[in-house]
């Protein structure tokens, strides 16, 4: 067989074409020798059987015996059946006389009979031959409409489309040339297609078959392709049974490319090295190239049915049974088969059903119906008529173009070396490489310089100073280039990256911090990381007058001064996991007269620092002018700071001026620390915000928090979550002074064995302020467990609700008004008691002082109201009643009671 495919479609098509030329013709012979017997009736006359013969292009006679029923009183009538209507017969019949005497003449036939010649002679009737020239079939022009389901063979969608037919010329009942048109719409995205059929149709009376082949030409349209195709087909059509066969050859461009997608299957990527003064990764990157490419298949199909029914006075109904074969470049050739029902009930409707199945289509159940006007098969016609008749119907084949779907797969692996970005410059991490004491190189990773100032020396913006401890001899004081960064390979160190995100730096994490002997003076935006500064002769980091600095996983040790000194940095300051020690100034100093900045102190520890220095805090943040800020101190540990003076706390907050800041401090331990653990003073208009969550403050010389506002300052101050214990004066003291504003609220914190109060609230000079203590644990404290003074017109809103304040060495909560001062005070669902002297108490000492009073629901171990000294303590009505009371003292109270809700805040 011929390898080319085109080739092999055409040898295959002259095969099954030469193969069905034969069959064709022995059925043709065959049915040529067929003769259906001539009919005749005798109306006026019943006779029995009479041996007859037939004989081909003789005269008819009749010849009778003498009888009572006359020759010419039988009319013979010859039927001429569709195979027999171009041949002429003769019958001649020879009745026995003894079968005649046996009929009887009907009455009305013998009267018939009497006016009759008996003599006469009948003349014969002679049949005019009936012959296909005379039928009255001519072929009209017509329109129609058609639809067919999907999928099928080749196709998707479902489809419909209109259709003409034409007769070019025509010789009636002999031969007919046509033109047949489609064009077809699909369904699903409404892609065309069509084609144009030019045929030639010629009948076989003797055959009684229509024999017919064709030429197309058709088109057809997907989402991504177009294709065209030729055609060509014949056909052998009869009463009974029909045989079809097509062949479909693609021209053009017979395989397109409808789209290309490209899936990463994977990338793999090295760990990072340095190659020069970059950092790289070797990459390996994994793609599927998928390419959808649509193909038209050139191939035939055969098929041969039988008429299974009549529908009506011209339907039928044709079942079918057919292979066919497909083959397009690139794609293994198919066979599949067809059957099918056709079905045309009226000369204008027709319906079919079809079932296919192959290896690459699947099987498939299409139904189609299509409709046409006017119809081409008119009533009245005999059975050789209706076989004419199908010179008109339109070409069975498939009327879309076959497209093949294929899909090819390229796997593609590329490696190459990628320089890792910057994603805040667009640009490659550049690096300049130390290996201290051993380097004598220009600072590539290949030849790295042997001192850090070489290498700051030729540093750019952006630029890594990457430092290796080497012989470790020392640094000297170095200051850092605007933009640039100073890591050692002690800590892990990581850089964000465009490529791989957070990486960690090759050589980072070895554990050994390179030793610096001078100040580090930082520039703006820059980075000092992995160094241990120790014995510094002034401060061992500095800063002044920049913006945004990071210092992480430094060692400070030692320094004469401050361990950290900063004066007017703005913008971000990062401080992450340093230790900061032995300072002889403040481990830790912030000091802003002007601008904004943000501070993140975040794990490091501040211990032993402020030796030399009056007031050496182990952390000191202060704002003055118009200076504002934001402060997260979170999970530090600020231990045991001890200055010369005297005057160290642990954390000292100062807003002085104009100022404003919020500081939120989470997860610190703060403790025996020679002053306060945590004292903030907020000054002159200062605006502060203070949130304390989950502290442990304890320990320390004199209070754990000291809050001090005066000069017109207000804010907001909320202390959640904390444990204030052990310190050697109060727990928590609020001195508000100066027609300052603000809040207070203590929320869940557990405040005990404090050497003074647990909680003290001093209100003078015409402060206003909500102090507000809800579920917190206040107990064994040495003196009062809540202790407040209102004083100098000062008017204090104070909530104790639910908290638990017991074994206080002198009262659990003590309420005082002096000088024109006003209490409002709810009091309830708390428990107060075993205190050494009271456990409720409430004083006035001036004839202006008010304490509005609203206890309830409270368990009280000993009750004591006193406003004998002047002034006036009022109790809400009905409330003294719903608290349980173990003791009460209201012997030099007045009795005063107000409506209920008077005490509330408003």
């Amino acid at each position: 067989m011929p390898e080319n495919k085109l080739t092999q479609c055409l040898y295959i098509s002259w095969s099954l074409l030469g193969t069905l030329t034969s069959i064709t013709s022995t059925a043709v012979a065959q049915t040529g020798n067929e003769v259906t017997p001539d009919v005749f009736t005798a109306e006026d006359a019943t006779l029995p059987s009479t041996s007859h013969t037939l004989t081909k292009h003789e005269p008819t006679s009749h010849t009778w015996s003498e009888t009572s029923v006359l020759a010419g009183s039988i009319k013979p009538e010859t039927r001429l059946s569709s195979e027999t209507i171009e041949s002429e017969h003769t019958l001649t019949s020879f009745p026995e006389p003894d079968i005649l005497a046996t009929i009887e003449p009907l009455p009305h036939t013998e009267a018939k009979a009497s006016s009759l010649d008996p003599t006469a002679n009948p003349e014969p009737e002679t049949q005019t031959p009936l012959t296909a020239e005379n039928l009255p079939i001519r072929v009209s022009p017509r329109v129609g409409a058609n639809f067919s389901t999907g999928p099928g063979v080749g196709y998707s969608s479902s489809f419909g489309g209109i259709e003409g037919f034409l007769p070019l010329w025509q010789t009636p009942g002999s031969n007919l040339t046509f033109l047949e048109g489609r064009l077809l719409l699909s369904t699903e995205d409404a892609n065309v297609g069509g084609n144009i059929i030019m045929g030639h149709r010629i009948y076989d009376a003797n055959a009684n078959r229509v024999l017919g082949g064709y030429i197309a030409y058709e088109y057809r349209s997907t989402e991504d392709s177009s294709f065209n195709q030729i055609g060509a087909g014949f056909e052998s059509l009869g009463e009974f049974w029909d045989v079809r066969g097509n062949a479909y050859v693609p021209v053009g461009d017979t395989r397109q490319q409808a789209s290309e997608t490209t899936s990463n299957l994977g990338l793999s990527v090295s760990d990072p090295f340095f190659q020069g003064n970059f950092l790289a990764v070797s990459r390996n990157q994994q793609q599927q190239i998928n390419r959808r490419y649509e193909a038209a298949m050139a191939g035939v199909d055969i098929e041969a049915g039988v008429k299974v029914a009549s529908l009506g006075q011209t339907g039928d109904l044709r079942g079918y049974a057919g292979l066919y074969y497909y083959d397009a470049p690139d794609s293994d050739g198919v066979v599949g088969w067809r059957t099918r029902l056709e079905a045309r009930p009226t000369d204008m409707l027709r319906l079919g059903l079809s079932l296919s199945n192959d290896d690459r289509f699947g099987t498939n159940v299409v139904l189609s119906i299509g409709a046409n006007f006017p119809g081409t098969r008119p009533r009245g016609l005999d059975k050789q008529e209706q076989v004419l008749a199908r010179l008109a119907e339109s070409p069975q084949r498939n009327f879309t173009i076959v497209v093949d779907e294929q899909v090819e797969s390229e796997l593609l692996a590329t490696q190459e070396t990628v320089l890792i970005m910057n994603p805040d410059t667009g640009e490659p991490w550049r690096f300049r490489h130390t290996n201290l004491g051993i380097g004598m190189g220009d600072g590539t990773f290949e030849n790295p310089t042997g001192t850090v100032a070489q290498a700051l020396s030729v540093a750019q913006p952006n630029d890594i100073v990457y430092v290796q401890p080497g012989t470790n001899p020392g640094i000297a004081a170095f200051a850092i280039p605007d933009g640039v960064q100073v890591l050692s390979t002690g800590p892990v160190q990581q850089i964000n990256t465009e490529e791989l995100s957070l990486i960690q730096l090759p050589l980072s994490g070895a554990g050994v911090l390179p030793e610096v002997t001078g100040t580090v003076t930082m520039g703006n935006d820059t980075t000092l990381s992995g160094f241990a500064l120790n014995g510094i002769p002034g401060a061992g980091i500095t800063g002044r007058d920049i913006s945004t600095i990071i210092i992480r996983e430094n060692a400070i040790a030692n320094a004469a001064a401050e361990g950290i000194a900063l004066n007017n940095v703005t913008g971000q300051i990062t401080l992450i996991d340093n230790t900061i020690r032995n300072s002889g100034g403040e481990g830790f100093n912030l000091s802003n007269n002007l601008g904004q900045v943000e501070l993140r102190l975040v794990g490091t520890t501040i211990t032993d620092n402020g030796s030399s220095a009056p007031d050496g805090d182990g952390v000191n943040l202060e704002l003055r002018n118009n200076a504002s800020g934001t402060f997260d101190l979170i999970n530090n540990t600020i231990v045991n700071n001890r200055s010369s003076g005297g005057l160290a706390d642990g954390l000292d907050i100062k807003l002085f001026d104009n100022t404003s800041g919020i500081f939120n401090l989470a997860d610190n331990t703060i403790s025996n620390n020679q002053l306060n653990g945590l004292s903030i003073d907020l000054e002159a208009t200062a605006l502060g915000t203070i949130n304390l969550t989950n502290n442990a403050i304890a320990e320390n010389q004199m209070g754990g928090v000291a809050l001090l506002v005066s000069q017109e300052a207000s804010g907001t101050f909320n202390l959640i979550g904390n444990t204030i214990s052990n310190n050697q004066f109060k727990g928590v003291g609020l001195t508000l002074n100066d027609q300052t504003l603000g809040s207070v609220n203590l929320t869940d914190n557990t405040i005990t064995e404090n050497l003074d109060d647990g909680v003290f609230v001093q209100l003078s000079d015409q402060a206003q302020w909500e102090v507000n203590l809800s579920n917190n644990s206040i107990v064994i404290n040495e003196t009062y467990g809540v202790f407040v003074n209102a004083n100098d017109g000062a008017i204090l809103r104070f909530l104790s609700d639910s908290n638990l304040i017991t074994n206080n060495v002198f009262t659990g909560v003590s309420l005082t008004s002096n000088q024109a001062a006003g209490i409002l005070a709810v009091i309830q669902s708390n428990t107060l008691t075993e205190g050494g002297f009271s456990d409720l108490e409430a004083f006035t000492f001036a004839p202006d002082a008010t304490i509005c009073l609203q206890p309830s629901n409270n368990k009280i171990g000993f009750l004591l109201l006193d406003d004998s000294f002047g002034g006036s303590i009022q109790v809400e009505e009905g409330t003294l009643p719903s608290n349980t009371i173990s003791t009460n003292d209201v012997t030099f109270w007045s009795g005063t009671t107000v409506a209920s809700g008077t005490c509330k805040a408003p």
